[in-house]
């Protein structure tokens, strides 16, 4: 059962991920969701960032400016839940090195960060595309390779705002009041 405390941050960062969607529509597979969705498991446990994830597409897939797919909207869902749960897993191991002052570590956590976001998105670009092959009836080989240029400015544009937004995002959540605070994995 989800806390008073926790359906609130599932409905905010639900609304920070859809509000921010549509603010870089028109910049295709460039999106500051990934890593909120990843945040909101990593800060908040696996349930809100799974909840997150599903939520934001659920929204956004449904009023989508591209358009409407049932299979694409179900595909779309579970991958972006995948960077919740991951998220929500690594807050159960010590994954982040506390940075206080120690530039290496500010660094090392953002290439952390940075890996972690190419993987998830390599792998939620490769389900959503065998998912679209599967559903519109075409060979899997035109539409992975057809992809490329999509899943390049994907992967690279989530390595890049993993690498610079994950720490000042996490930072920005652990000046919040908690009820247990995330001290144990950020210290600002």
């Amino acid at each position: 059962m989800l806390s008073t405390r926790q359906i609130s941050v599932i409905a905010m960062m639900t609304a920070a991920c859809v509000s921010t969607n549509y603010l870089l529509v028109g910049v295709v597979n460039v999106k500051f969701m990934d890593l909120i969705v990843f945040i909101s498991g990593l800060a908040f446990g696996p349930l809100v960032g799974l909840s997150v994830g599903t939520l934001t597409w659920l929204v956004y897939g449904t009023l989508n400016p591209y358009g409407f797919s049932l299979p694409i909207l179900v595909a779309t869902c579970i991958g972006e839940s995948i960077y919740g749960l991951v998220g929500g897993l690594l807050n159960k191991v010590k994954f982040i090195e506390d940075s206080q002052a120690n530039r290496s570590s500010i660094l090392f956590n953002g290439v952390k960060f940075a890996i972690i976001g190419f993987l998830l998105t390599f792998i939620y670009d490769m389900f959503t595309n065998i998912i679209f092959a599967i559903s519109v009836g075409m060979p899997l080989f035109l539409v992975l390779t057809g992809g490329i240029p999509f899943a390049l400015v994907h992967e690279a544009s989530n390595v890049v705002i993993f690498f610079v937004g994950a720490m000042p995002l996490l930072n920005v959540i652990n000046r919040l009041p908690h009820e247990t605070p995330i001290t144990t994995m950020v210290k600002s």
